[in-house]
């Protein structure tokens, strides 16, 4: 499941000192829409991978979600997915061969040309899934501006000390 988080910790922390009132609102106020606009690059990067013209992109995009945490010492903001597609579609896959048998009945069913064909199982030739990486992309394009705004908030809050 893909997840990427902008985090605040402890770590961090140890070397500011310890954080304030002050430096957690200032990092609060900065990682709202950093998260917001990461989310939005995602949303965007994902929807643009949907080849299908006049069907709904579904469950992907819904799966799709963002927010914030704050637990003493350590907070942060993320954007992730839940969808058992996201790794698939991030990183691509490469199923092999397998054989595709009937589970609710005793017989699959194909209508085509030919009539209606009943098996008992097919053999799937395996594929080759290409990557549609969202999140990865997304991350990289914000980096070097999630890292700089953070460290600004620090800079101010501890400038206000």
């Amino acid at each position: 499941m893909p997840t990427f988080t902008i985090t605040v910790t402890e770590t961090a922390t140890d070397r500011l000192g310890n954080i304030g009132p002050t430096a957690k609102q200032a990092l609060d106020r900065v990682l709202r829409p950093l998260t917001q606009e990461l989310y939005g690059d995602v949303l965007e990067r994902a929807a643009a991978h949907i080849h299908t013209v006049g069907k709904k992109p579904g469950a992907y995009l819904v799966s799709i979600q963002m927010g914030q945490y704050d637990k003493g010492k350590r907070m942060g903001g993320f954007v992730r997915s839940g969808s058992p597609l996201a790794h698939l579609l991030e990183g691509g896959a490469k199923p092999p061969p397998h054989e595709i048998r009937a589970s609710a009945a005793k017989a699959l069913a194909f209508s085509g040309d030919a009539g209606t064909v009943f098996r008992r199982a097919v053999q799937h030739p395996g594929a080759t899934i290409p990557p549609y990486p969202a999140f990865g992309p997304a991350m990289e394009a914000h980096r070097a501006e999630i890292t700089e705004k953070l460290t600004q908030a620090v800079r101010e809050a501890a400038a206000q000390r």
